[in-house]
């Protein structure tokens, strides 16, 4: 009974590496989708701008390979995400919450949340700013209203010594 336990134990942890394995695999084929994503493009232009053949013809090209990366990253991410459920669903210490990790999304949503830090800090530098403004403005309004009521009575007082 003890030999199937560490049969299937092993079986279990060369199951796990694979998986393991083929993340960072996926991993490695999103960013080389992403790269092509963006470098297909300016090939596209390229070869459109010293051939004089139709542009329309690369405006398809590049359209229809647009279409074919995008498909290709998702049914990546697809897969990738499937087995990383297979991994927590068999995990005997894997958390009941947990879920697996997005390929993409991820650093997405956490560059989100840090650009929305950034915006808020930014923000409130901003209003502190303004008040620090607010209240400069209101001591020279005070300090000149306070210099026309003191000609406006030394103009009285000399108007008053005239007559």
């Amino acid at each position: 009974m003890e030999m199937d336990e560490k049969k299937y134990q092993e079986i279990y942890e060369k199951y796990r590496k694979y998986e393991q394995d083929a993340h960072e695999r996926n991993q490695k084929r999103i960013r080389v989708g992403l790269k092509v994503n963006i470098f297909l493009p300016m090939i596209f232009l390229i070869v459109s701008f010293i051939t004089e053949s139709s542009k329309l013809i690369f405006l398809i090209l590049w359209i229809v390979s647009l279409f074919g990366i995008a498909f290709y990253l998702m049914y990546i991410e697809f897969t990738d995400y499937k087995m990383q459920e297979r991994i927590l669903e068999f995990d005997p210490e894997a958390k009941e919450d947990a879920d697996p990790n997005s390929l993409i999304g991820g650093r997405i949503v956490e560059s989100g949340d840090q650009a929305a830090d950034k915006i808020d800090a930014i923000d409130n530098h901003i209003e502190e700013k303004k008040q620090e403004v607010v209240d400069i403005i209101e001591t020279k309004v005070d300090n000149l209203k306070q210099v026309a009521q003191d000609k406006i009575a030394e103009r009285r007082k000399e108007d008053k010594d005239n007559a």
